[in-house]
């Protein structure tokens, strides 16, 4: 039979599986690319029952699908899939098509199927890893990278998966996951002994399943150190920059070198570690500019101390915290004088002595206290958890500490500042308006008494 004989050759030059099946479920032929997908030679299959290559669950559902086909003699598709009796699973796309004889009946069927194994196996481990970087919502999380290592381990069969950071020459394990080998997170090891250099130097994915064999590995300190066979690792790049290394190794060699698709798991799961590890670090960064920002906000310029707005917010904690027996102490300063230093001198002398003077008050305060420029040369002093006797202690303090502050010009002048300041202690419906303004009108009854003194207000008569 010329034509069937034509036909047959071509079949053995494709790439996909054919088997042609008689009505009585056998084998009558097989392509070349059958025969190595079974791993079997033509004169092992040929002339079988499928029921003998199939498992018996299988067959029973192949049947259904060959009988379907007999009976209506039309082509069938699906997906399947299969275990053979050898144990090796598979999944196919089949197509059956039916052959007819001369008197249109039927005597068999064309199988025609394609190995999507791989490809429905690549499928899952992206719908995998994109779980695990995912499942959170949408915020990513630093604990899918210890996730994405467990999955590692287990998926590739070896002992353990690692993270790890290199900086400065520096090599830190960031993230671990192993229940073989004793390394925890923060471990740090001379980076020449660590199968990541060799990734380093490669500056690209690198694998071994016999490590001991490979010229890359076998007189390299990190097989000599640690002794393990099999490893696969890949670069992680953050902005361009070597960041560190996405690794997994094993003791012993596996029993298969790495495939194509765990060669490709592998560096997707760099790609998503490189995700988490650089979102993690826009994060940082937005977080340090919003406390820089906070810090800008709520800072002077000039003395460095805290400013009008945060003093405020600082006044108002210190009103909640106000008990029977221990009070919260507001004192407003002014310093003596300071338009006929600005006059005098000028504005910049001016701010000298202002900054002098703010550094001489903070050094006099109690760890508690606070030091808080309102605005000008007028400044303000919180004292919390206190009572009049000790904050009187301190104020006085604060008053001689400025008072004996001296600010030398270049002229060779010498400027000894002096403050006017007015104290008061809360009451219990204080508010911050109403405590702020009774200091206020000590600090005026101080300025009227002579300057560089304490006044505290009458609390009754306020």
């Amino acid at each position: 039979m010329p034509e069937r004989q034509l036909s047959n050759k071509i079949l053995e030059k494709l790439p996909t599986m054919v088997a042609f099946i008689d009505e009585k479920r056998r084998y009558r032929y097989i392509n070349k690319a059958y025969c190595q997908f079974l791993n079997l030679k033509k004169a092992d299959i040929l002339g079988r029952f499928v029921s003998d290559v199939l498992d018996d669950e299988l067959y029973a559902r192949m049947k259904l699908r060959h009988d379907k086909v007999f009976e209506s003699g039309k082509v069938s598709s699906f997906s399947e899939a299969v275990t053979f009796r050898d144990g090796r699973k598979c999944f196919l796309d089949i197509r059956y098509i039916p052959e007819l004889d001369e008197s249109k009946k039927m005597v068999g069927l064309y199988a025609v199927m394609e190995d999507v194994t791989e490809y429905y196996a690549s499928v899952d481990l992206m719908r995998t890893i994109h779980d695990i970087i995912h499942k959170r919502g949408r915020r990513i999380d630093p604990v899918s990278i210890d996730e994405l290592l467990k999955f590692g381990v287990e998926y590739l069969d070896v002992d353990i998966g690692t993270a790890s950071s290199i900086i400065d020459g520096v090599y830190t394990i960031e993230w671990i996951q192993t229940a073989k080998l004793e390394f925890d997170a923060g471990t740090q090891l001379p980076l020449d002994t660590t199968y990541c250099s060799v990734v380093l130097k490669e500056n690209e994915l690198v694998h071994t399943n016999e490590a001991d064999k490979d010229e890359r590995f076998k007189n390299h300190k990190s097989f000599l150190t640690y002794g393990l066979q099999s490893y696969i690792g890949t670069p992680l790049v953050i902005n361009d920059v070597v960041w560190g290394v996405l690794g997994f190794a094993r003791k012993t060699a596996r029993r298969e070198a790495f495939s194509e698709l765990e060669i490709e798991m592998v560096r997707m799961m760099g790609t998503a570690v490189e995700t988490v590890i650089a979102e993690q670090a826009v994060r940082h960064d937005l977080i340090r500019q919003r406390d820089d920002m906070a810090l800008i906000a709520y800072t002077d310029s000039l003395t460095g101390l805290k400013n009008r707005s945060a003093g405020m917010q600082m006044l108002e904690q210190g009103l909640a915290s106000h008990y029977k027996d221990s009070c919260c102490v507001v004192a407003v300063i002014d310093f003596d004088h300071f338009k006929s230093i600005n006059d005098t001198y000028g504005h910049d002398i001016g701010d000298r002595v202002l900054i002098a003077g703010a550094n001489a008050m903070n050094d006099s305060l109690r760890g508690s206290d606070t030091v808080i420029r309102v605005g000008g040369e007028e400044f303000m002093i919180i004292l919390p958890h206190t009572d009049k006797e000790n904050a009187s202690t301190v104020l006085e303090r604060v008053r001689e500490a400025v008072e004996t502050t001296v600010v030398t010009l270049e002229s060779g002048d010498v400027i000894n500042p002096t403050v006017s300041i007015g104290a008061t202690a809360s009451e219990t419906n204080d508010d911050v308006s109403s405590i702020y303004r009774r200091a206020d009108q000590a600090l005026y009854k101080a300025k009227h008494a002579g300057r560089n003194c304490i006044v505290w207000s009458d609390n009754a008569a306020s």
